[in-house]
């Protein structure tokens, strides 16, 4: 995955950069805040990354899980109400109050769920606000 920091400008995928603001870019080389989020948070995330947008061929990898010497990373799946969702190959979009748009990967989800990945507050809001 490539790394963005929080708050940056996406720049991911240039034909898609359109001001919105990075989250949730991680990488196990950099630092990232972690805490409690809203179980209501995790909900409307989780759907939100069964549908991601943006898709890319092939699907990343979280490298901030432990993998045993020699083996290869496994695909992330997300559970959701209608069967396990895989991740790692589009990103999600979400506007807030504050008329700013933030993009993410959808590997997100698997960052606030296994990791305690805790986004910005204001991300938070926007995925609450709906």
């Amino acid at each position: 995955m490539t790394y963005f920091e929080d708050g940056s400008r996406y720049a991911y995928l240039p034909e898609f950069a359109d001001g919105s603001v990075n989250i949730g870019w991680l990488d196990a080389a950099e630092p990232f805040t972690t805490g409690d989020v809203p179980p209501e948070f995790v909900d409307r995330l989780t759907e939100l990354c069964a549908k991601p947008v943006n898709l890319t061929r092939g699907f990343h990898y979280c490298n901030l899980c432990q993998v045993p010497e020699g083996q290869y990373p496994e695909p992330v799946t997300v559970a959701t109400p209608s069967g396990d969702v895989l991740v790692g190959h589009g990103e999600i979009r979400v506007t807030g109050d504050d008329r700013v748009t933030y993009a993410a990967p959808d590997l997100v989800v698997h960052y606030v769920t296994a990791h305690r990945y805790r986004p910005p507050q204001e991300f938070i809001d926007a995925v609450l606000a709906g």
